[in-house]
This record gives C-alpha cells, sequence and structure tokens, in this order.
C-alpha cells in the first residue's frame, strides 16, 4: 500500500461515521412525544436527501402553528386549486396524468401559498392504517428496516361508509413518536367507528397522484396510495379520539394513548 493510501486508511479509522440528528427549525416544537426515539439520532430533516430533500424536510416539519380546522373537503378544494396551476410538477416519474410533469416539487413556494407549513385540525374516522416501508424522508436504507423506523400511513374519510379513494392521508412519523402509536390501535379506532381529531401540519405529497374517477392510479403494476387529494396532515402532532362517539359539544376527546388505556381498564 502506497504512503497515500495508507494515510487514508488511518483517516478513515480515526474519524467516526457520520451521522445526523433530528433538529427542528424551531426552539419550540409540537413534538407528540417528548422522548427522542431511535431514529432521532440517526437521520435528520431531510432524510436521505437527493431530490426529495426539500419535499422531506416539509414532511418533518413539527415547528407549524395556527391550529385551524380542516375538512376533507376542503384537502379536496385544495388539491383542484393545485391542478389550476401547471407550474406545480405532482406524480411519480412514470405517471402523472394530472400535471405536466412529475414531482417531486422542490419550490415549496406555491403549494405555500395554498397552505403548506400550516397547523390544521382534521376530524373524522379511520378507513385504514398500515406502516409504511422504507423512504427516504425517514433515510432508507440508511436505518433498520423496522416499522419503529417508518411512518404509519392512515387514512381518514368523512364517515365511516365512504371509500378509501374519498379520504385523505394523515401520517405518524417516527421521529418522537409515543411507543403506544401504532397502526394496530389505530385500526381498532377505526373499527370501532369512533370520530378521530388529527392536529399537524398541512403538506402537499407531490411523489404521488390522488385518485382518478375513483380509483387509485396503477403503474407498472403498483398503485398509488388511494385518496381524494395529496394534501395530508403530515406530521401528526396530536391524534385525539372521542371516547363516547359524540364529541360536538367539543369535550369527550382523549389522546389515544389514553384511549388505549381506557379500552384496557374497561376488559
Amino acid at each position: 500500500m502506497s504512503k497515500l493510501g495508507l494515510l487514508a486508511s488511518l483517516f478513515l479509522i480515526v474519524l467516526p461515521a457520520v451521522t445526523q440528528t433530528f433538529k427542528p427549525s424551531c426552539s419550540t416544537p409540537s413534538y407528540p412525544s417528548a422522548k427522542a426515539t431511535a431514529i432521532d439520532s440517526r437521520c435528520g430533516v431531510q432524510g436521505s436527501g437527493a431530490e426529495e430533500a426539500t419535499q422531506n424536510e416539509a414532511k418533518n416539519n413539527f415547528c407549524a402553528a395556527g391550529s385551524q380546522p380542516m375538512t376533507v373537503a376542503q384537502m379536496a378544494g385544495l388539491q383542484a386549486d393545485v391542478q389550476k396551476n401547471q407550474n406545480i410538477p405532482f406524480g411519480n416519474p412514470d405517471l402523472h396524468p394530472l400535471t405536466n410533469k412529475p414531482g417531486p416539487a422542490q419550490d415549496r413556494g406555491p403549494l405555500q401559498a395554498l397552505g403548506e407549513g400550516k397547523e390544521v385540525v382534521l376530524t373524522g374516522y379511520v378507513k385504514t392504517a398500515r406502516p409504511e416501508e422504507a423512504e427516504t424522508v425517514n433515510c432508507g436504507s440508511s436505518v433498520p428496516n423496522q416499522p419503529a423506523y417508518h411512518d404509519i400511513h392512515i387514512s381518514i374519510v368523512a364517515n365511516p361508509g365512504d371509500a378509501e379513494c374519498a379520504g385523505v392521508v394523515v401520517e405518524m412519523i417516527p421521529h418522537h413518536r409515543p411507543s403506544s402509536w401504532n397502526s394496530d390501535l389505530v385500526n381498532q379506532v377505526g373499527g370501532a367507528k369512533l370520530p378521530v381529531r388529527v392536529t399537524g401540519q398541512l403538506m402537499f405529497d407531490s411523489s404521488h397522484t390522488p385518485c382518478v374517477g375513483g380509483n387509485p392510479v396503477t403503474s407498472k403494476g403498483a398503485s398509488d396510495p388511494s385518496r381524494v387529494s395529496l394534501w395530508e396532515i403530515h406530521p401528526i402532532y396530536k391524534f385525539e379520539v372521542c371516547a363516547k362517539g359524540d364529541c360536538s359539544t367539543g369535550s369527550g376527546w382523549v389522546p389515544l394513548e389514553s384511549w388505549k388505556k381506557q379500552k384496557s381498564s374497561a376488559r
């Protein structure tokens, strides 16, 4: 080995591996749990970066404020607003029937003008919930391929009987996620047909296409996630359940983790 090669080897041995840490842009982030999770010391706000770096940073924003009410119908309306602006790219590279160019949208300015980055509160019903697979937002293959390092994808509909293509997506991300938040528990809420109230950041996932004609768009045998709009609540700050089934007076909402305890004690 040459002297240069030997020096390079020693340099690699002495220096520790570079790690990312999750650092929000504000001093008082709205974490669902103050306790850090394993991914927080291994994956930063831009995930594994590349062309989705800007979108990943938007997905990891715990600094939104405002708490304005939002409905599924309003999120569908925001999708229509995006489609009026052909300069906003969205859809996967192979098939993007509703726009001139596929996503991801790297210039978030037009989306921020429509509301991305605001804190919203959505009320509805859980249609289904499932763990996501490895994604660039969570550093892909650079972290363990385990549910604790993946998002939890949740479909929310306005009425329990609505199709998934009529609903929208909300995401529990792995950063600062309470240990009790999991897809099984969320699906139990959905099975009980209890209203839920989701608080978090409004963001536009431009790497997909919404349902067209009531059906998900399929490319190369794979379908885009079913939803009426690409506007999501991502990340979720609070996930609450109407434990008694009627919270129209504004009271009766309990955090998901508290509903789990109530459910267990009632057995």
